[in-house]
């Protein structure tokens, strides 16, 4: 899942995919903003078939928390 969240980011910023990890910070590592988490956000719900309210979409600080959630969901 790691690998196709790295691509799902990288469509939203430029970054080289090898850089990320689960630990990485979405805003102050990767340099997404609040317009990029909520598409990548989007990307994501579109992916693997979830739903994260706006609520949850403020509450994302890494990676590993969109991972985790996208767990939860299945």
């Amino acid at each position: 899942m790691l690998e196709e969240l790295k691509k799902i980011i990288c469509d939203f910023v430029d970054i080289d995919p090898d850089t990320i990890t689960e630990d990485s910070v979405l805003r102050t590592d990767l340099g997404l903003n609040s317009f990029d988490l909520v598409n990548v956000a989007v990307a994501v719900e579109s992916r693997y078939n979830v739903s994260i309210s706006d609520k949850r979409i403020n509450s994302i600080k890494t990676v590993g928390d969109i991972i985790n959630l996208v767990e939860s969901e299945k």
